[in-house]
């Protein structure tokens, strides 16, 4: 490799191993229209090679150093995809890329579903041109499967922080898609419909499942198993009771579970049944 270009990587390599040092609460870091014009054209004829399933053609995009890690990176063919949104590092000469990605999704009880999947690359500039890199000690799931790179050494992430989260916390990641409340309450015997709203935080689409109790007299609907991002499911409960309750009628609860396939958790939506007031 030429050795302006292996001393140019190492300037990189510091200087955002100080910017991991820095407090989360930076300015984010421009460049010239015509730098990320040049960006995002190398961006996506790396990505133009998994749509074509012709993936020696996105390796022309990859830096000399990282060709192992990117041959051990699971391949699969995609849709398409979209740049979404591009975080700088190293004073603009390195960048981190988040790519909706159109791919399928297997889910248990629904089925394949086509969905837009964010996947970050890291890229920085190498000469004259832009090139795909693998930072060290870096284990992340992607649609193609787990990637890892260099688990062994002892060389911190190379992540631009303060602009983007690589590492989000667990809870605060699963509480990105959740209902606007949990528990409905009902009046026996009057007729009823009530309705609760699932709003997605997430970078793309996520899938819902729903595993809804017995009963004749209610009923449960949601408007999409699939939520865009910044985008919203309708869970309709209709309660059509068949009869008058026993005049000493005791109150109970009905539990339908949805489920979020992306982050695991299961909501528990509670529809409460009051006896009416005597």
């Amino acid at each position: 490799m030429n050795v302006r270009i292996v001393k140019k990587m190492n300037r990189i390599t510091l200087s955002l191993l100080v910017a991991c040092s820095l407090v989360s609460a930076q300015e984010p870091i421009k460049i010239s229209a015509e730098r990320e014009a040049a960006l995002k054209q190398r961006v996506s004829k790396f990505w133009d090679g998994f749509v074509a399933a012709k993936y020696r053609q996105s390796d022309a995009f990859v830096s000399e150093e990282s060709k192992d890690a990117f041959f051990s990176w699971p391949k699969k063919q995609i849709k398409g995809y979209k740049i979404d949104r591009i975080f700088y590092a190293d004073d603009g000469k390195a960048a981190k890329v988040v790519t909706l990605v159109d791919t399928t999704m297997a889910m248990m009880g629904v089925g394949a579903m086509d969905i837009k999947q964010p996947v970050e690359s890291w890229w920085r500039e190498e000469a004259d041109a832009w090139y795909w890199f693998q930072p060290k000690n870096e284990t992340r799931a992607t649609p193609f499967g787990t990637m890892e790179s260099n688990p062994q050494s002892g060389t911190a992430a190379l992540i631009p922080t303060g602009q983007f989260n690589l590492n989000p916390d667990l809870k605060k990641m699963m509480s990105l898609v959740r209902p606007d409340r949990q528990l409905v309450e009902f009046t026996q015997g009057v007729a009823r419909v009530e309705t609760i709203t699932f709003k997605n935080g997430m970078e793309g689409t996520v899938i819902l499942a729903m595993d809804t109790p017995a009963g004749e007299d209610v009923s449960y609907e949601l408007s999409s198993r699939q939520i865009v991002r910044n985008g919203e499911a309708t869970l309709t409960i209709s309660y059509s009771p068949k009869g008058k309750p026993a005049k000493d009628a005791e109150p109970f609860v009905r539990i339908v579970r949805v489920g979020v396939a992306q982050t695991g958790k299961m909501y528990e939506i509670k529809a409460q049944f009051k006896p009416p007031k005597q």
